[in-house]
C-alpha cells in the first residue's frame, strides 16, 4: 500500500468544532480553544532513542472516565452493506452517505446515553485530489476535520479485489466516524488540553495514538453491532484483518498494524465503546 494510502487511516486530530451563529454557542467557543491549543503544539519527530516505559501526567476525566464507556452496546440499526459498487464519484459518495445513515442510527442513542447531544457529522467526497477543509491537511485520502469526514473517492474507485475494498471502506469511513464520536464527547479537545501538559516527543506521539487506536476500536463496535445485517462472515474477517498487516505507521502516532488489528477486534467483539478505552490501556498495547 502506498504512503497516500497509509494516510487514508489517519484522522485528522485538530479538530475545529464550531459553528457561525450571532451568539457565539459552546461548540464555537471550544473551537476557538482549539485553534488556541493548535498553535502552541509543538512540531513532533518520532524518537528512536529510547525504548523505555513512557511516563505521562494522569489522564483527565474526560479521557479516562469518559460517560461513553459506561454506554453498554451499540443498537443495532439494522443495516445491511450499501449496494452500489464504487465505480464512480456518484457511486462512492452514495456509498458513503448511506453508511453514515447507519452509523449515525447506531450512535446516536448511544451518544444521548452518555449524557451528549447529537449532532450527525457532514459529509464531503471528492474525486482524485485532497479534500479542502480548515485543516489544511495535504495528501490525505480521508480525515476529520470540524464536524466533517472529508473523503477522496480516487482510491475506492481504483481496479482490485472487490473484498479487499469493501472492507476497506467500512473500516475507514466506520473510523473517521469514530473520531466524530470523540468530538461529540468531548474527547478530542480534551486530548488537546492534556496534550500542553506533556514534555517530551514520544509521550505526545503515545497520546496521539491513544486517539487513533480508540477510533478504530469505535469503528469496530459499529461493525460488530450490525456484523449480522452486513453481513460480516469469516471471510469477511479475513479480509478485514489482513489488512492491518499492510499497515505502517513512520509518524509512530497511530499505532502498528498489530495494535491496530487488536482494537479493531477488541471493539468488534464488544459492539460497544466500553472496551474501547485506550486512555487507561498499558504502553504495550499502543505501540
Amino acid at each position: 500500500m502506498n504512503s497516500r494510502g497509509v494516510v487514508a487511516l489517519c484522522a485528522a486530530l485538530v479538530v475545529l468544532l464550531g459553528g457561525c451563529s450571532k451568539q457565539q454557542t459552546a461548540e464555537s467557543q471550544a473551537a476557538d480553544e482549539v485553534a488556541k491549543l493548535r498553535s502552541g503544539l509543538p512540531t513532533t519527530v518520532p524518537s528512536t532513542a529510547s525504548t523505555a516505559p513512557i511516563a505521562a501526567p494522569s489522564e483527565p476525566a474526560a479521557l479516562a472516565s469518559n460517560a461513553i464507556y459506561r454506554v453498554g452496546k451499540l443498537t443495532s440499526p439494522r443495516c445491511a452493506e450499501p449496494e452500489v459498487a464504487p465505480t464512480s464519484l456518484t457511486n462512492v459518495r452514495t456509498y458513503y452517505t448511506q453508511f453514515v445513515d447507519c452509523l449515525n442510527a447506531a450512535w446516536a442513542p448511544a451518544i444521548r446515553r452518555a449524557g451528549f447531544t447529537f449532532t450527525p457529522p457532514k459529509l464531503v467526497v471528492v474525486l482524485g485530489q485532497s479534500p479542502s477543509s480548515p485543516c489544511n491537511f495535504a495528501d490525505a485520502e480521508a480525515y476529520y476535520c470540524g464536524g466533517t469526514i472529508y473523503i477522496d473517492a480516487e482510491y475506492d474507485i481504483a481496479a482490485g479485489d472487490r473484498a479487499v475494498r469493501r472492507a476497506w471502506m467500512a473500516f475507514m469511513i466506520a473510523h473517521q466516524y469514530g473520531h466524530h464520536v470523540q468530538a461529540l464527547a468531548g474527547i478530542l479537545i480534551a486530548h488537546y488540553r492534556h496534550g500542553q501538559k506533556l514534555n517530551g516527543v514520544d509521550v505526545q506521539l503515545q497520546e496521539d495514538r491513544r486517539a487513533e487506536l480508540q477510533a478504530d476500536c469505535f469503528s469496530g463496535a459499529y461493525l460488530g453491532a450490525d456484523r449480522t445485517t452486513i453481513p460480516i462472515d469469516d471471510e469477511w474477517l479475513e479480509v478485514w484483518t489482513d489488512l492491518y498487516s499492510t499497515l505502517s505507521d513512520p509518524a509512530n502516532d497511530h499505532g502498528n498494524g498489530e495494535h491496530r488489528r487488536h482494537w479493531s477486534l477488541t471493539g468488534f467483539a464488544a459492539a460497544g465503546p466500553g472496551a474501547c478505552n485506550t486512555y487507561t490501556a498499558a504502553s504495550s498495547l499502543l505501540g
